[in-house]
């Protein structure tokens, strides 16, 4: 008994630090609007904080990518705790633009890119084929666990403390989740033996992935998965223009978040069961329809829900794709780099998003493109994989 619990003990960790995750990549907007009123500045001003976050994490992601797989993740855990959860509690200090942006910048280098990383290579390193895809589905299944809890707390703690009170809670939730992630993981590595193709030190270095198209081709699939995924900034204001009222766009989305959450399990399951090939084409062909589907006012509610399980790809299927193509020999360093690349198009798409809205009067252009461009993905994605054999 006491070998199964310290078996999932990993498991547990990178669900806690993905909960983690959530106070960063959505709990945070929550402030937008009373951060506006005190420093007296417009909307746009504020979300360039975002800009700026994923801009300092993507810097520091490949650097972090090659600690993390050299020195294990514990320690970073225990330090992104204290950094970001110190910087959390600064941000209910700002008094102006300037300090708003600074904080922002320094709060990225260490939030969303290295949990979400910490979280993985948890993974990757401590399970093995079929279980790693299951335990990878329930684990990043964390941050829509997170973010439901918090989305209910954090509003009633700004409507009862106010806005700084409640910012000074986020950042001590952070710290809480990430302390207890690492004493979890103790002083393990969070590697446990394997064998077969996962098996711990096969595959490529850092040095012979850099020089293998098979990169690039993977940079390639994750940089228009993000490119897609930059819809979700847009779905609120893709159903007003399709004259659903406000309250109704507020349940739509709030179902798409709670399939998003069981759509990351069942995907890990699914990866397990058919594989990284079968359940890949599968997802992205699911994912393209969500976009076909968004297509027709008509089609909005399973558009939605077919989007919901492609938007897990990310965090469920492309770590996996990852594994397979370069083993686990230096993986924190190599899918650093690809999240990188990730980032990337994170930051393109987004504002390309809003100007092809702005451009033509509609998000067709862009539904149509994305279904598209997630058929060039299949394509690299095989070919990645028929290189790899």
């Amino acid at each position: 008994m006491k070998e199964k619990i310290n078996a999932y003990r990993p498991a547990a960790a990178a669900f806690l630090t993905m909960m983690a995750m959530a106070l960063t990549s959505s709990t945070l907007s929550f402030f937008l609007e009373p951060i506006c009123a005190v420093l007296e500045i417009s909307r746009g001003s504020f979300s360039l904080i975002f800009s700026l976050m994923s801009l300092s994490g993507a810097l520091l992601n490949p650097f972090l990518g090659q600690y993390v797989g050299k020195r294990g993740v514990g320690g970073v855990l225990l330090v992104c705790g204290i950094w970001t959860g110190g910087c959390m509690i600064l941000l209910s200090l700002v008094k102006n633009l300037w300090m708003l942006y600074l904080t922002g910048f320094a709060m990225g280098a260490l939030s969303s890119t290295c949990v979400a990383l910490c979280a993985n290579v948890i993974v990757q390193q401590s399970y093995f084929g079929a279980q790693a895809s299951g335990i990878l589905g329930g684990v990043m299944a964390g941050s829509g666990v997170g973010g439901m809890i918090f989305s209910i707390v954090i509003p009633q703690c700004m409507a009862g403390f106010g806005w700084q009170t409640a910012l000074r809670v986020m950042g001590i939730c952070w710290l809480v989740l990430l302390w207890t992630a690492a004493l979890l993981l103790g002083k393990q590595s969070g590697v446990v033996s394997g064998s077969g193709n996962g098996a711990v030190g096969l595959g490529m270095t850092r040095a012979e992935a850099l020089k293998s198209p098979k990169l690039y081709l993977q940079m390639v699939v994750i940089i228009i998965i993000c490119a897609c995924c930059g819809v979700q900034q847009q779905l609120p204001s893709l159903l007003s223009a399709y004259r659903f009222e406000e309250g109704t766009v507020s349940v739509m989305i709030s179902v798409m978040t709670a399939f998003l959450a069981v759509g990351k399990v069942a995907q890990g399951i699914l990866y397990g069961r058919l594989g990284v090939r079968r359940g890949g084409v599968l997802m992205m062909l699911v994912f393209a329809a969500g976009f076909l589907a968004l297509l027709m006012p008509a089609l909005a509610w399973p558009g939605l829900l077919l989007l919901s399980f492609g938007l897990g790809i990310y965090t469920t299927l492309l770590p996996q794709l990852t594994r397979r193509v370069f083993g686990s020999r230096e993986y924190a360093a190599i899918w650093a780099l690809i999240a990188t690349a990730g980032s990337a198009g994170t930051f393109f798409a987004n504002p390309l998003w809003g100007l092809i809205y702005d451009m033509t009067g509609s998000y067709a252009i862009g539904l149509a493109g994305a279904a598209v461009l997630l058929m060039a993905a299949i394509w690299a994605m095989l070919l990645s994989l028929r290189e790899s054999n």
